[in-house]
């Protein structure tokens, strides 16, 4: 004998939730799907961005922000703002030639330089870059700042007797600009007087140096500092020696002047010798004597007979005097500087009728 099934209504009505709760389930989820469907578009402002961000170099973009059209589901609204999306442009490919003037390229912007910060950035879609154009430009210098280069000198006081070191020493480049962290610049020695930071060379030993010199010699630098302009660290010193310079005065040097007419007018003056001063090195000093000294007269426009005036001396070498005298010994003075002169007529000048 068969026996009855029992508790049917009840699997029945357990069968019927289960329906229904797959059915709410489904039509959950078709109703996230039509959601996530319905897209919208919006045209919101962006920024753009130079990277990478290098304190050594100032840079700017023109425009620094730029609208966008963009594309998304409805679901992704909340995340549709110019605080979740910029475009990149990175500078290091036009950092070559860079110098202190301002130089500017002209840069497309493409979905490459397109960032989302935002989950699932490929259901928002970037239509439109732009209104008109979708370039950008680019401008860029060093950020530099003055400097002056200084010879590192050192055994001056050992340089054979006689010999000097031509003061100051002459180094080329002499005035750069440098570029690097802001701290350290900020921390560098100054020059006195100019305010300008100031950069040494490496040292240059002129002890026992006995004849000029062109050194070159690095330009010392802090780590994280660098010379933008001119784009060198070698500096070229001028290591002068001479002989030391003295003055020397040469007296008894003759006054000797004649009238420009003499048939008519005597010169009469007390003052028949003179003192030199003359400056240069020892060595060609002593080869000069009263000599080696020609004393003229700048003569007034006329010279009357009866007058007198002060007139001024003027000194010059000899024509004895060699090329080497001419071209390293300065005449300095002459003392006196004038003399008192009488123009009297001649006793047998011609008497006018």
């Amino acid at each position: 004998m068969l026996k009855k099934k029992k508790n049917l209504p009840g699997i029945r009505l357990s069968e019927n939730v289960n329906l229904f709760i797959v059915s709410l389930a489904i039509a959950f989820v078709a109703w996230v799907f039509a959601k996530s469907g319905q897209t919208e578009e919006a045209r919101i402002t962006v920024p753009v961005v130079i990277t990478p961000n290098d304190t050594r170099v100032e840079s700017r973009a023109v425009p620094d922000n730029i609208p966008v059209t963009l594309r998304y589901g409805r679901d992704m609204q909340s995340y549709i703002s110019s605080e979740n999306f910029h475009f990149e442009i990175d500078i290091g490919d036009i950092r070559t030639g860079l110098g202190l003037e301002w130089k500017t390229m002209s840069k497309p912007l493409t979905e490459k330089n397109w960032v989302a910060n935002v989950p699932q950035r490929r259901r928002i879609e970037l239509v439109k870059i732009g209104t008109q154009s979708n370039t950008v430009e680019v401008r860029m210098r060093y950020n530099a700042q003055p400097a002056v280069v200084e010879p590192n000198i050192s055994g001056q006081n050992q340089l054979p007797v006689g010999l000097q070191l031509v003061t100051p020493v002459k180094v080329s480049p002499r005035d750069v600009w440098i570029t690097g962290d802001s701290a350290i610049i900020a921390s560098m020695p100054r020059d006195s007087l100019t305010s300008k930071i100031l950069l040494m060379t490496d040292p240059v030993n002129v002890a026992q140096r006995i004849q000029t010199s062109l050194e070159s010699v690095s330009i010392r630098t802090p780590p994280g500092i660098e010379i933008v302009q001119p784009p060198t660290i070698i500096a070229e010193v001028n290591i002068e020696i001479q002989e030391i310079q003295t003055e020397r005065f040469i007296r008894g040097v003759r006054l000797e002047f004649r009238a420009v007419s003499p048939d008519a007018i005597d010169l009469d003056y007390k003052q028949k010798t003179a003192t030199i001063t003359v400056f240069g090195p020892q060595s060609l000093l002593s080869k000069l004597t009263p000599e080696s000294f020609d004393v003229s007269l700048i003569r007034p426009s006329e010279e009357v007979a009866g007058a007198t005036k002060d007139v001024p001396l003027e000194a010059r070498f000899t024509s004895t005097v060699t090329d080497d005298i001419r071209s390293r010994v300065l005449i300095r003075s002459i003392d006196p500087k004038t003399i008192k002169i009488r123009y009297e007529a001649r006793n047998n000048a011609p008497q006018p009728k």
